[in-house]
C-alpha cells in the first residue's frame, strides 16, 4: 500500500508520520493536553526513547554509548546534550542523523521538557508522533527531513526551523505557518505539496529562509512573501506557480537568492530601483517570461548567476549585464533574442 499523509491546517502544530493509510490521527485540541503516564525524568525517557528507536534485528541502531546500562551517564551518550546551567541534568538537544534508525517516536519524548533542539534527518521513521511533541514548549528546531515516510503539520509551536524536505508530505502548506512569529527558516522541498502558498507567509519579522522546490504548488508569490524585509533566501523552482513577479522582490533589500525556474509565471522582469541589492542567485528559466532585458538588471552588481533561458524575451541582450564584474553564469538560451553579443560578455 503506498505511503500517504497530508498537512492539515485544522489542528495544532504536531508533526505526524504515517506508515500507511490504515493509521489514523488522533490529537488533542490545544496544546496543552496533559501528558500521558510516561517516566517523568530524563534518563527515564531517554530509555523509553531507545527501546523504540532500537531494534537488533534492523541494520539502524543508536550509538554504542546509548547501551550504558547506566542511565545516570545519559548526558556523555552520543548525540545527546544537557544544559549545564541547572543543578540537575537537562537534556536540550537530540542530534541522531544518518543512523538508520526504524520505529516511532513515543508519547515519552514529551518528558524532556527542556528539549530546544531536534535533528532525526536521515532515519527510517514511521508511525504516528505523539501530541505530547506539542507541550514542548522551548522546543525552536525540528529537522525530520528525508525519512521514508509521510507527515501531516499544522500550527502552535514557536519554531524557528521547519525542515522536512524529501519526505512524501502532501496536501497544502498550513496556513497557521505563517503567523509563527519565530520561524526563520521553512524548507518543504521534495515532496507532493499542492495548494497555494499560505497568504500569511511573510508576516513575520524573524523569516530568512523559504525552500519550497520540488513540489505541486500553484497561484502566486503572497505579497506578504514578497514584501518580508528580512527574507534573504527564496526558492520555489519546479512548481506551477503562476501570476507575474511581484516588484517588491526585485527591490528588496535583503534577498540573497531568487529562485523561481521552472514554474509559470507570465510578463516581463520587474522594473529595478533598487541600486544596492545584495541578489547573488536570480533564476527565472523556463517560464512564460516576455518582453525585453531591462537594462536595470546591470544593478544587480553581486550577481554571481543570472539564468533567463527557455523564456519568451525578444530584443538585445542588455550593455549593462556585461559590466556585472563578478558575474560567474549567464544563460539565455531559448528566447526570441537579437542583435550582437556584448564586447564584455
Amino acid at each position: 500500500m503506498p505511503l500517504v499523509g497530508t498537512l492539515s491546517s485544522s489542528l495544532p502544530l504536531i508533526i505526524v508520520f504515517f506508515f500507511s493509510s490504515l493509521l489514523t490521527l488522533s490529537v488533542p485540541s490545544q496544546c496543552s493536553t496533559p501528558l500521558s503516564r510516561q517516566p517523568s525524568d530524563n534518563s527515564e525517557a531517554l530509555l523509553c526513547l531507545r527501546n523504540h528507536l532500537s531494534n537488533s534485528n534492523r541494520a539502524g541502531s543508536l550509538p554504542p554509548s546509548w547501551n550504558n546500562d547506566s542511565s545516570a551517564q545519559f548526558c556523555s551518550w552520543s548525540g545527546v546534550t544537557c544544559s549545564k546551567r541547572h543543578s540537575s541534568s537537562r537534556v536540550v538537544a537530540l542530534d541522531l542523523e544518518s543512523l538508520g534508525l526504524h520505529g516511532q517516536i513515543p508519547p515519552c519524548i514529551g518528558n524532556l521538557t527542556f528539549l530546544t533542539r531536534i535533528h532525526l534527518p536521515n532515519n527510517q521513521l514511521h508511525g504516528q508522533i505523539p501530541a505530547e511533541l506539542g507541550q514542548l514548549n522551548r522546543l525552536r528546531y525540528l529537522n525530520l527531513s528525508s525519512n521514508i515516510d509521510s507527515a501531516t503539520l499544522s500550527s502552535c509551536l514557536g519554531f524557528q526551523t521547519i525542515d522536512l524536505a524529501s519526505n512524501s508530505l502532501s496536501g497544502g502548506i498550513p496556513e497557521g505557518l505563517g503567523t509563527l512569529g519565530n520561524l526563520s527558516v521553512l524548507s518543504l522541498s521534495e515532496n507532493y505539496l499542492t495548494g497555494n502558498i499560505p497568504v500569511s507567509l511573510g508576516s513575520g519579522s524573524s523569516l530568512v529562509s523559504v525552500i519550497l522546490n520540488n513540489n505541486s504548488l500553484t497561484g502566486p508569490i503572497p505579497s506578504l512573501l514578497a514584501n518580508c524585509s528580512s527574507l534573504q533566501e527564496l526558492a520555489v523552482r519546479n512548481n506551477h506557480l503562476s501570476g507575474e513577479i511581484p516588484p517588491s522582490l526585485f527591490n528588496s533589500t535583503s534577498l540573497e537568492m531568487l529562485v523561481l525556474a521552472v514554474n509559470n509565471f507570465v510578463g516581463p522582469i520587474p522594473a529595478l530601483s533598487n541600486t544596492d541589492s545584495p541578489l547573488q542567485y536570480l533564476l527565472l528559466d523556463s517560464n512564460d517570461l516576455e518582453g525585453t532585458i531591462p537594462s536595470t538588471l546591470g544593478n544587480f552588481s553581486s550577481l554571481l548567476w543570472l539564468k533567463l533561458g527557455n523564456n519568451g524575451f525578444h530584443g538585445s541582450i542588455p550593455m549593462s549585464i556585461g559590466k556585472i564584474a563578478n558575474l560567474q553564469l549567464l544563460d539565455m538560451t531559448y528566447n526570441n533574442l537579437s542583435g550582437a553579443v556584448p564586447d564584455s560578455l
